[in-house]
């Protein structure tokens, strides 16, 4: 009985650690997993993201497709459109600037927000940091500037009344630290500010800390 009660264990010693291996991904990209509890860290929904753009099959293994809803779920039987309604990647038409543009520029940063009726990723420039990179260059995902080879907005004069033709006066005031980036202190801008921000003054609109003061609200 009790030999009987070693190759049962041993076998399930083995199955644990096959479906470990299987979901710990490929090519030595190993998501963190407990093969014991058979779960992600507790911060895993937080930091999930960045282990997917990494090797994205490692996901599959455990979680099925995460293109075809009717595919998802594999042997975790946790599907990705449970939350990723849309998919775990950007929708339809997102390389169009009317769309990726406003949620960038134009939306508030935020982790997560309702977009006719779909839970999306987020919005904001900092949303986008995540995967492209602080500097929009350097992350693990495309580098913005493949398409925005002069800067991270259309050309010059961007200052159209509607988005039909662009405008950063639409441009929420929660994306001015990205905005410091090229444009602290007026840099790279006919428009100074006429009095400089004390030193530490955190980037805003109309603070004198990018390219316009208080006379400007």
């Amino acid at each position: 009985m009790s030999r009987m009660k070693l190759m049962v264990g041993s076998c399930f010693a083995m199955a644990l650690a096959i479906l470990a291996w299987g979901c710990a991904g490929t090519a030595g990209k190993a998501a963190p997993f407990n093969a014991t509890t058979g779960q992600h860290p507790a911060n895993w929904l937080q930091i999930h993201w960045s282990e997917y753009v990494k090797a994205p099959d490692q996901c599959r293994s455990c979680h099925g497709s995460t293109s075809d809803p009717a595919q998802a779920g594999g042997i975790s039987k946790v599907s990705c459109f449970s939350c990723h309604t849309s998919g775990v990647n950007h929708y339809a038409g997102w390389a169009d600037p009317s769309q990726h543009g406003r949620l960038g520029a134009q939306g508030v940063p935020a982790v997560t927000q309702v977009i006719g009726g779909t839970v999306v990723g987020g919005s904001g420039f900092a949303y986008c940091t995540k995967c492209h990179g602080p500097n929009y260059t350097d992350g693990l995902a495309v580098s913005c500037k493949s398409c925005h080879t002069k800067a991270p907005h259309p050309d010059a004069p961007w200052r159209g009344a509607t988005f039909t033709s662009p405008s950063h006066v639409n441009t929420n005031g929660g994306n001015a630290p990205a905005c410091a980036q090229c444009h602290a202190n007026g840099a790279n801008s006919s428009l100074k500010p006429v009095t400089p921000a004390p030193a530490g003054t955190a980037p805003g609109c109309f603070n004198n800390t990018l390219c316009h003061g208080t006379s400007f609200q």
